[in-house]
């Protein structure tokens, strides 16, 4: 009997010691329990990849996003093709927000809201739909890679109405 009670209480321990290493993600945070610390302080420049979007992290496309110094972008996508996709112009940041126009004078979906994480290093952007719907992204900090800068098509050579813009 006594056996038996120091099996139950065994058991019971490990699944509280298993329940309680499941804490729950922040917000936009990196998978692993660490708490992300969001500020509207920080630098967006630099080379970003998409790692978040919407709270899915189980993303069936890819984007990364250059913001250079001298205020244009360079977007490289496969959201809706099998191709990466080139898309450049320039951008402008306003306190918190951040609006584009691409190369050929269309602006970007909207007007995005950017918050800073420096450790991790991470930008999150939020678009607020007139609706209330909101679209959230999660950037981490990665160099584009060389494969993917060589083999993208500039989106003016792509002829399929298919392709959209990320932003």
């Amino acid at each position: 009997m006594n056996m038996k009670i120091s099996k139950i209480f065994i058991v019971a321990i490990a699944l509280l010691l298993g329940f309680s290493a499941c804490t729950p993600d922040n917000n936009g945070g990196n998978g692993g329990g660490t708490k992300i610390v969001w500020s509207e302080a920080g630098n967006p420049i630099g080379e970003w990849k998409l790692t978040e979007w919407n709270n899915s992290k189980d993303l069936p496309f890819g984007v990364y996003l250059c913001l250079n110094e001298d205020n244009t972008f360079d977007i490289y996508q496969h959201t809706y093709t099998v191709l990466w996709v080139h898309y450049y112009g320039t951008f402008s940041l306003e306190g918190s927000k951040l609006q584009g126009t691409y190369s050929d004078g269309q602006s970007w979906s909207g007007t995005y809201t950017i918050e800073y994480s420096t450790e991790p290093k991470l930008i999150r952007l939020t678009r607020t739909h007139e609706s209330g719907e909101r679209d959230v992204c999660v950037y981490a900090a990665s160099e584009v890679p060389d494969e993917v800068i060589k083999d993208a098509t500039e989106a003016t050579n792509v002829r399929s109405v298919a392709v959209e813009r990320f932003f």
